[in-house]
C-alpha cells in the first residue's frame, strides 16, 4: 500500500477510505481533517499510520556536536523505550498513535537519574526533533592528584590559573580529524592533573581582514549608479533589501562582516563535481543538506515553514543573524575551508563567496579578507558583480525589479523569497522620496 493518495477531481473521502482499505474516521485524525466534505483537487493524504507518526531525537550539544552514547527513554502511548544515541547523536525511530499524541524526552545523568528535558508533539509527518544541550559535552575521564601529607591543605584562596588566557591564546583547533571538543590530559609542574578542553573556532585573522569602518555616502551610490548607468535608489533600495544597511556588528571585541550561511551551497562545493553525497551531509545535517527555509515558531514550540506552513526541524531553519551565523561558518570551516566561505553571503549587498571572481578577486579569502574591511569594499565588489551579471545589469539599466531580484538571486528567486522584487520597488520609491522629494 502507498503511504499517500493525491485527491482527484470526483473523489470523496468515503471512496478514498474505501479503495484503501481504511476508514473515514482514521483518514481524518492522521490528516487533520476537519471538514470530510471539503478536499482539494492536487491534496495529499495520508493512508496510514507509518506515514505521518514516526518520530526521531536527534541530540546535539552546545556546540552543536552529536552527543554520542547518551542513554535516553522515550515515553509515549502508554510505552516507555530505552536506548543509547548512536554516533550521529540519533535515538531510534518511533511510531506513536496518532499524530496528536505526546512524546516525553528524559535523559540519563551522570550519577544515574532521569532528567526530564521536554514534551513534544508527534505532529502530523514524520519529523525529526532537534534537541539541544545548555552544556558543551566532553569525552574525559577524572586524573588522580598526587599524594599529599596529611597536615597539608590547599590555598582555596589562590586563583586557579587557566590553560589559557588573553597572553597565551589557544591555537586554533582547524585541522582536527573530527569536530568537537578535543581534550588532553597534561600535568602541572607539581604534579597535579589538568584537564585541558580546546573547541573548534579557528582563528578568524585566517579569512578576515582587521576592519577600517566608513559608511557609504550619497555621493558613493551617485557614482556607483553613473557607472553601472542606472539610479541611485536601486543601488540603495538592493543594500537594505540584502542587510537592512547595517553591513557590520561586533562579534566579542571584533567587528566583523555580516553573513549568510547557505547549507545547501556548501554541500554543493564541499562535493566538489561528483554526483555523490557530501560526505559531510549525515554527520552534520545542520550545516550541510538542503537549502535552509525561512520559518517561524507555533505556540507547540515547532518551526513552521512560511509560504507553506510545514513543520521543519531547527536544523532546517535560517536561524538568527549575527553571531549564529559564524558559528556555522566556523564549524564548516573546520570541514572544508573554501566550500564554507564560498557558502557565505557577505557584506552590505551580500554577494555570495562563490561570485568571488565576478567580484574581481583571485581567491575566495582575498575576497572575504576585502568584505572584513569596510563598507567602501562592498560597494567595489558589487560594482565588478554587478557589471559582469548580465540580468542584473539589465534589470538596473531597465528598472526591472523582477531582473534585479533574478540577478541577484537566480533563477527560483521567487521560491527563495517571493517578495524580493516588491521589496526592491519600494526602498527605490522610499529612497527617492527622501532624496528627491
Amino acid at each position: 500500500m502507498s503511504d499517500f493518495y493525491v485527491v482527484k477531481k470526483g473523489d470523496t473521502l468515503a471512496r478514498i477510505a474505501r479503495d484503501h482499505g481504511t476508514t473515514i474516521s482514521e483518514l481524518r485524525k492522521l490528516n487533520d481533517l476537519r471538514n470530510p466534505n471539503k478536499l482539494d483537487v492536487g491534496q495529499r493524504i495520508a493512508l496510514r499510520k507509518d506515514a505521518v507518526c514516526g518520530l526521531e531525537a536527534l541530540f546535539l550539544d552546545a556546540d552543536r556536536n552529536a552527543i554520542k552514547g547518551l542513554e535516553y527513554v522515550l515515553e509515549f502511548c502508554g510505552k516507555s523505550i530505552r536506548g543509547t544515541t548512536d554516533e550521529y547523536g540519533k535515538a531510534q525511530k518511533i511510531l506513536t498513535d496518532w499524530p496528536t499524541d505526546q512524546v516525553r524526552v528524559l535523559v540519563k545523568r551522570f550519577d544515574g537519574t532521569l532528567k526530564d528535558i521536554g514534551t513534544v508533539i508527534s505532529g502530523y509527518r514524520n519529523k525529526l526533533v532537534t534537541l539541544i544541550s545548555p552544556l558543551l559535552v566532553v569525552d574525559t575521564e577524572l586524573k588522580p592528584h598526587p599524594p599529599r601529607q596529611a597536615d597539608h591543605h590547599p590555598d582555596t584562596k589562590k586563583p586557579i590559573k587557566p590553560a589559557y588566557d588573553k597572553n597565551n591564546p589557544a591555537k586554533p583547533t582547524t585541522d582536527k580529524k573530527e569536530l568537537g571538543p578535543e581534550v588532553k590530559h597534561p600535568r602541572a609542574k607539581n604534579g597535579e592533573a589538568v584537564t585541558v578542553v580546546e573547541g573548534d573556532v579557528p582563528g578568524l585573522d585566517e579569512f578576515l581582514d582587521k576592519f577600517v569602518g566608513g559608511d557609504i555616502t550619497t555621493a558613493d551610490l551617485n557614482a556607483a549608479a553613473k557607472e553601472l548607468g542606472c539610479e541611485p535608489g536601486l543601488i540603495y533600495a538592493i543594500a537594505k533589501q540584502e542587510s537592512a544597511i547595517s553591513s557590520f556588528f561586533k562579534l566579542g571585541e571584533r567587528t566583523v562582516p555580516k553573513i549568510l550561511f547557505e547549507r545547501h551551497k556548501f554541500r554543493e562545493y564541499a562535493r566538489g563535481n561528483t554526483k555523490t553525497l557530501s560526505p559531510f551531509e549525515k554527520l552534520y545535517p545542520d550545516i550541510c543538506g538542503p537549502a535552509y527555509v525561512r520559518a517561524r515558531k507555533n505556540k507547540n514550540g515547532e518551526w513552521i515553514k512560511n509560504l507553506s506552513g510545514v513543520i521543519v526541524t531547527e536544523n532546517d531553519v535560517y536561524g538568527p543573524s549575527g553571531a549564529f551565523q559564524y558559528k556555522r561558518l566556523c564549524k564548516a570551516y573546520q570541514l572544508n575551508r573554501a566550500a564554507a566561505l564560498q557558502a557565505c553571503s557577505w557584506g552590505k549587498f551580500q554577494i555570495m563567496g562563490f561570485n568571488y571572481k565576478m567580484a574581481g578577486f583571485n581567491d575566495v579569502i582575498s575576497f572575504t579578507k576585502a568584505m572584513s574591511r569596510s563598507d567602501a569594499e562592498h560597494i567595489k565588489a558589487f560594482l565588478k558583480f554587478a557589471a559582469s551579471n548580465k540580468t542584473l545589469a539589465d534589470g538596473l539599466r531597465t528598472k526591472s525589479f523582477e531582473k534585479i531580484a533574478a540577478g541577484h538571486n537566480g533563477d527560483n528567486w521567487r521560491q527563495i523569497n517571493p517578495e524580493y522584487a516588491t521589496n526592491i520597488e519600494r526602498f527605490y520609491r522610499e529612497y527617492n522620496q527622501k532624496n528627491n522629494g
